[in-house]
């Protein structure tokens, strides 16, 4: 008998053995997996919202060293134009150069703009997201003004299609605006309720129209 009680005795503390490391590996498996599942969710938010994670900076001022500067060379040629058509020097050679220059201007704040990552925003510090679209809602406003007139003159026959150039650059800078500031659009159509007339009397602009929402 105290053979046999000597086996059990063995056999008991082989099966706690067994016990204890099945258990720890158990533990260790459920860890592994706890990590792999936090690992696949935290990736699949990232897929899921890629703008958000985007969003970590505000990067306003960025975005209004583009616009700034924008607004003001933009002025400075449709101020051109308007002499040009006051003084009647207006024709396809001057009014073509100026707007050349305004399809350089918004080509390259598009892609600047582009480049900008995509911002958190703000609603208090400046520049603030509503003084961002006022910037290029107020440039788009004194641009489709100051182009109204030139048709009517019919001393630039050519204008339509110089415009049908300039359209797709205005458009790009309108559409990168509301990508690097979401919902930035929201205002700048708003600014351009009334000078929107101007762009479809023109026939020249769907598709600055249609990134304005119009």
């Amino acid at each position: 008998m105290g053979i046999i009680d000597s086996l059990y005795k063995t056999l008991e503390e082989k099966d706690s053995l067994l016990l204890c490391v099945l258990i720890k590996d158990t533990r260790r498996a459920t860890k592994m997996l706890f990590r792999a599942i936090v690992t696949l969710a935290t990736a699949a938010f990232a897929l899921a919202n890629p703008l958000e994670v985007r969003q970590s900076s505000n990067t306003n001022p960025q975005i209004a060293a583009i616009l700034d500067p924008l607004s003001v060379r933009n002025r400075n040629i449709v101020v051109n134009i308007d002499t040009m058509q006051a003084n009647g020097t207006a024709t396809d050679g001057t009014i073509g150069v100026q707007v050349q220059n305004l399809i350089s201007l918004y080509n390259s704040a598009s892609s600047s703009l582009l480049a900008i990552p995509v911002t958190a925003g703000s609603t208090t510090v400046q520049p603030t997201n509503i003084e961002l679209s006022r910037t290029l809602g107020e440039a788009l406003q004194a641009l489709s003004t100051g182009l109204s007139g030139i048709q009517a003159q019919q001393s630039v026959p050519n204008f339509s299609a110089m415009i049908s150039q300039l359209d797709p650059a205005v458009a790009a800078t309108v559409s990168a605006f509301n990508t690097t500031l979401p919902g930035g659009n929201d205002f700048v159509h708003i600014l351009m309720l009334d000078a929107s007339q101007f762009l479809r009397d023109e026939g020249a602009w769907p598709e600055t129209l249609a990134a304005l929402g119009f």
